[in-house]
């Protein structure tokens, strides 16, 4: 069985957010790939199955501690490197089954590595803070009262996993380091994560619940901060533009994102193939 390293929301290799993609992972159960995704130690692999035909593949997603429903740079990555695999076309186009819903992904072939784009659907939105919830919300990232953005709510939105919005300041995203965990808050609010988001110079940071991992790019963050925009006429619909992330630790990313007259989100940038591995062991006997 092999598996490949790439770089997602990357123009160049060594810059974006690494990925393990296991391109048939036929015979492996769910604890074996979260041992392995714990054993690469990526933020998050993918686990591709064949589907019902070439361009169909279901999918599973995993974190160092938990599967996750739905995730934004493995499905780019995993899309990318199919057409790598299976396609001698310029452009195709693949559909990845997840356990919270199927995404259609388009794919370029680039004189360097591909570009990769998918339909996230309609974004849904949740909750909206009081500013007291969301200044203790803040509070468990270092910040101050004046280094969040109050002309904005914080707001949960999700196109498939949802955050908690939370626009900070320039400097209040620069000085952010989780300090707590956020489980419970973040249950109470139908949130899985927090992102902190820049409106202004378009850029955010994001850990998972307990602080212990920052990740370098989110694409399931990427959608609902183009739809939150969208909403405060912050951007254009039909206008695709360039969410930044990871600047923070030297992994430059770039997320293009668009909502379309149709509500619908999509997000996409470059990925770069960078290795490729095979196991040694029988996958059965993980």
């Amino acid at each position: 069985m092999q598996y490949w390293q790439l770089d997602v929301f990357a123009e160049r290799p060594l810059a974006g957010n690494g990925l393990a993609v296991f391109d048939d992972a036929r015979g492996l159960s769910a604890s074996a790939m979260q041992g392995l995704t714990q054993e690469l130690r990526q933020f998050e692999s993918i686990f591709l199955l064949p589907g019902a035909d070439a361009s169909h593949y279901r999918a599973r997603i995993f974190t160092l501690e938990e599967e996750l429903p739905f995730a934004g740079h493995p499905i780019i990555g995993a899309a990318a490197l199919l057409h790598h695999l299976h396609s001698p076309a310029e452009e195709a186009n693949w559909q990845l089954q997840l356990t919270a819903k199927t995404v259609q992904i388009h794919t370029q072939r680039l004189p360097q590595g591909f570009y990769a784009e998918m339909d996230q659907g309609v974004a849904e939105f949740g909750a909206q803070l009081s500013q007291a919830q969301a200044g203790e919300l803040a509070s468990a990232f270092g910040l101050d009262h004046h280094e969040q953005d109050l002309r904005y709510p914080a707001m949960v939105v999700s196109t498939g996993l949802p955050y908690v919005l939370l626009p900070v300041t320039s400097a209040g995203l620069a000085k952010a380091k989780q300090r707590r965990a956020l489980d419970l808050e973040l249950q109470a609010y139908g949130a899985a994560f927090v992102f902190l988001l820049d409106i202004d110079a378009r850029e955010g940071r994001t850990w998972d619940p307990a602080g212990v991992i920052e990740d370098i790019a989110t694409g399931s963050a990427a959608g609902p901060v183009a739809a939150y925009l969208v909403a405060h006429d912050l951007a254009l619909r039909g206008t695709s533009w360039q969410l930044n992330q990871g600047r923070f630790l030297q992994r430059p990313s770039r997320l293009q994102v668009c909502v379309g007259s149709d509500e619908r989100v999509r997000v996409g940038g470059h990925v770069q193939l960078l290795a490729r591995a095979q196991l040694l062991i029988d996958p059965a006997s993980l």
